[in-house]
């Protein structure tokens, strides 16, 4: 509600051009460049426009007036503050698209190499202070070179999906599953001794044979493991220790876990 004369004639005339401004933004941020995440607040933004424009000229026609441009000041100022609450509520979703873009891997959604070693590190720790046990497992994809070569990378990338689905499909909430580089996975098991972490990787190993005969070209895997506080501590050893276990399963006859053995 303006106050009385010129003043209040002056508020008006602003309040007026600033409803014009907004409604104008809303309808150029929808034509010009439209973005669905937003479109809720620019919705609510336009009619708190409206509102406003119908409070500036209720105000300037005074008298039996009032009250109407009074309850269109409340309804400008309910959708004001519905229209900031959707546009924060989209900020906050897209800051969470491009957190996960940078800590995961974009074609299987597992983490990336350096959160793995972040998190990974940090679930060690914790769970050797307790007295626990982790498993440390790297994974290879077998002949995936030929799979590239003889049916394309469109295959190939569908068989790192399938792979990271029977992954995901075999640990538990609290595992830490990553894209190691190119066709190699790699799983830090949390609280897990070396036989409970040999049979699930024995489990994701079947489940790629299955999962990939379903999408159309049997694959199988290679699997290197290491055990805490077996062979080693720091993940950074671990992770060594696991890759030699692999890379002996790749020359002495591949589809196959090679378990860690006590240090």
């Amino acid at each position: 509600m303006s106050a009385a004369g010129p003043l209040g004639q002056l508020t008006d005339a602003a309040n007026l051009a600033l409803a014009l401004s907004i409604l104008a933004i809303t309808i150029a941020r929808q034509i010009g460049s439209p973005r669905p995440a937003y479109t809720r607040s620019w919705v609510f933004f336009g009619l708190a426009a409206i509102t406003l424009v119908a409070h500036s000229m209720l105000d300037l026609a005074g008298g039996s007036m009032e009250q109407a441009a009074r309850l269109a000041e409340l309804a400008t100022t309910a959708l004001l503050s519905v229209a900031f609450i959707f546009l924060y509520g989209a900020d906050r979703d897209g800051l969470r698209r491009i957190q996960d873009a940078a800590e995961r891997d974009g074609l299987t959604g597992l983490y990336n190499l350096q959160l793995f070693t972040a998190l990974g590190t940090d679930r060690l720790e914790r769970t050797l202070e307790r007295g626990g046990h982790c498993a440390v497992a790297i994974f290879d994809l077998d002949e995936f070179k030929d799979l590239n070569d003889t049916l394309g990378h469109q295959a190939g990338d569908r068989m790192l999906q399938v792979t990271a689905n029977a992954i995901r499909a075999n640990v538990r909430p609290h595992d830490i599953t990553a894209r190691y580089g190119g066709d190699e996975f790699i799983l830090l098991l949390d609280r897990c001794d070396p036989d409970d972490a040999q049979r699930t990787c024995t489990r994701i190993l079947r489940s790629v044979v299955l999962l990939s005969l379903a999408a159309g070209k049997q694959l199988t895997l290679s699997c290197g493991l290491a055990a805490a506080p077996d062979n080693g501590s720091d993940l950074r050893d671990l992770i060594a220790y696991a890759d030699k276990r692999l890379l002996t399963v790749k020359r002495t006859g591949k589809n196959a876990v090679l378990a860690a053995a006590p240090a």
